[in-house]
């Protein structure tokens, strides 16, 4: 399966850490997608039999999560269509596989959090660097925790994403700030396209 794919890393310093500052992600969030608008994206050939191998990482269960990928990809307007579990379950089975595609993690290594949201705002996953040594070079370190949020939009309306992207720069700072690493995964799906837009967050 062939899909665009961005890559950003945002300085932790460029982001606000007080109450007096929170105003500035929502000035943050639309640098971050003007970044990913202007960015010559690469294209990438995800390993399809990853995609349903993902599914036990997800919060919710999709049959057919393959097939419902395809399907998603050739409807014009697809959110109207299909439900947000299956919205979100494809943004999770992207996220994972292009990780697992680009580099070389391991599922086994992903450890998921979407089930226990109720105890408080927390990230979708978590890596630990030191077993992903090409995750790891990615954000210039050999240890540390990654802290991972997905988001999807199968709009491609410039408010709805930046807003998408403020809300997770919101929570992955909640939970990785000051020493951890940051990994915000924004699907998206425009035209019959899907891009996986990855912006890294460097302590």
């Amino acid at each position: 399966m062939e899909i665009k794919f961005n890559v950003l890393k945002i300085p932790s310093d460029l982001l606000p850490h007080s109450e007096d500052e929170i105003d500035q992600f929502n000035e943050i969030a639309g640098y971050i997608y003007e970044s990913i608008l202007h960015s010559q994206a690469s294209k990438v050939n995800l390993d399809e039999k990853i995609i349903p191998l993902s599914s036990f990482l997800q919060s919710k269960m999709v049959e057919g999560l393959l097939e419902n990928i395809y399907h998603y990809m050739q409807m014009l307007k697809g959110a109207k269509y299909l439900s947000g579990d299956i919205s979100i379950s494809i943004s999770e089975a992207i996220t994972y596989t292009a990780l697992h595609t680009i580099y070389s993690v391991k599922l086994r290594n992903i450890i998921p959090f979407r089930t226990v949201k109720y105890l408080g705002i927390i990230a979708d996953a978590v890596v630990d660097l030191s077993r992903e040594e090409k995750l790891a070079k990615e954000v210039g370190s050999d240890s540390g925790l990654l802290f991972i949020n997905i988001r999807s939009s199968m709009n491609p309306k410039s408010y709805q994403i930046i807003d998408k992207i403020r809300k997770s720069l919101i929570n992955i700072e909640t939970v990785r700030y000051p020493d951890s690493f940051g990994l915000i995964s924004i699907v998206t799906l425009d035209k019959g396209e899907l891009t996986d837009s990855f912006v890294f967050i460097i302590p």
